[in-house]
């Protein structure tokens, strides 16, 4: 079973993690490594499900704080958990937010997207 699954659709590259997965150096660079074959994937706004994420590993933490991307990064969870990572996640260097309803975490990442010009001239 895939650790992770990854969507790309209308612009945004959505991660589903696993149900109860442990995210640890490994699984992120596995992640890293498939979004790279994304055109445009540096500037792609991203949408990251927390959700049902059982622990991320302290060397996996500073993996994603100090992580660096373009386009804005919306983190979606149901649970105070959830909120917990997502809060940690986001003193990353990226522009980050969080929120419990994916459907405005959609409309976020199409207006801030929109707004800074994330529609880079093909390369």
């Amino acid at each position: 079973m895939d650790d992770f699954t990854l969507l790309h659709d209308a612009g945004i590259l959505e991660v589903l993690w696993r149900p109860g997965i442990s995210i640890g150096p490994a699984e992120l660079d596995v992640l890293a490594n498939t979004i790279t074959h994304v055109p445009r994937w540096h500037w792609a706004p991203m949408l990251v499900h927390l959700d049902l994420i059982r622990h991320i590993t302290p060397p996996a933490r500073q993996m994603l704080v100090a992580y660096r991307h373009l386009g804005p990064i919306a983190l979606t969870g149901s649970d105070p958990v959830d909120r917990v990572l997502a809060a940690f996640i986001a003193q990353s260097r990226s522009r980050t937010r969080y929120f419990p309803d994916t459907e405005d975490a959609r409309i976020w990442l199409f207006s801030v997207g929109m707004s800074a010009g994330l529609q880079p001239a093909p390369s």
